[in-house]
């Protein structure tokens, strides 16, 4: 609207300019020539023409005045979030050096128990005829003989130890037969190990036991009605031993 305003006013302007133009002109030639008439009205101004080109970029303005901005004060610390996930377990590390020693313990208590009780035994069989089945093996010269009586250990009864120290034994034999041999190792009338083996010809086996006994136990060993023990004429030696592991009160 400001525009239409601005371009029929700037025609009117131009038109007043003309018409007194055209005024004085005519009044000098009115002086100078009588007989010429007078001019006629201007013409209506032409259409607006077409917007000039945009003028070249200006050049650059001054900086302006800073403002007041700058760092503000630190806020106050947000609530914690809640926990993330825990990640993948990582390699293990290198062994690290090897520690200090460390200070020695206190000394223990005394267990009540004599260390050094002992009892054992070690018998050979030197009877010539075969053992019966189901009975204690008679195992009748002892290999440590002629010793001082402390070393002699205990004495085997009709083939039977009777302990006399409670705790904790071991047993072990070595036999030899013909082709079959079968015994059990017997606690009293429990029978705490079966044993067996054979082959084609002649064989030496043995066999061993741990057993925790308590004074007046007996133990042996007690052939079944499956075996063939060489004996002595036939120059092979049938042993039998044990000794305490550990005493208990």
């Amino acid at each position: 609207m400001a525009t239409w305003w601005l371009r029929w006013g700037t025609a009117a302007v131009m038109a007043v300019s003309i018409l007194a133009s055209f005024v004085t002109s005519v009044a000098m030639e009115q002086s100078c020539n009588a007989n010429l008439g007078y001019p006629g009205l201007p013409g209506i101004p032409g259409a607006h023409g077409a917007n000039g080109k945009d003028g070249p970029k200006g050049e650059k303005g001054d900086p302006g005045e800073s403002g007041l901005g700058g760092k503000g004060l630190k806020g106050e610390p947000g609530e914690s979030g809640p926990p993330g996930r825990s990640g993948l377990p990582g390699n293990p590390g290198q062994l690290g050096p090897k520690g200090p020693a460390g200070p020695p313990g206190e000394k223990g208590s005394p267990s009540g128990v004599d260390s050094s009780l002992t009892s054992f035994f070690s018998y050979k069989r030197n009877t010539i005829q075969q053992p019966p089945k189901n009975l204690p093996m008679r195992f009748d010269a002892p290999i440590l003989s002629g010793l001082d009586p402390s070393l002699e250990g205990v004495s085997l009864r009709e083939g039977l130890f009777k302990c006399t120290i409670s705790g904790v034994y071991f047993f072990t034999y070595h036999l030899s037969a013909k082709n079959l041999l079968c015994l059990n190792l017997k606690k009293g009338t429990e029978t705490k190990v079966a044993f067996c083996d054979s082959s084609s010809g002649f064989l030496v086996t043995s066999g061993s036991v741990v057993l925790d006994l308590k004074k007046g136990d007996e133990v042996s060993l007690q052939p079944t009605e499956n075996n063939a023990i060489i004996t002595k004429d036939e120059r092979a030696d049938n042993t039998f031993t044990g000794f305490l592991i550990l005493p208990s009160s």
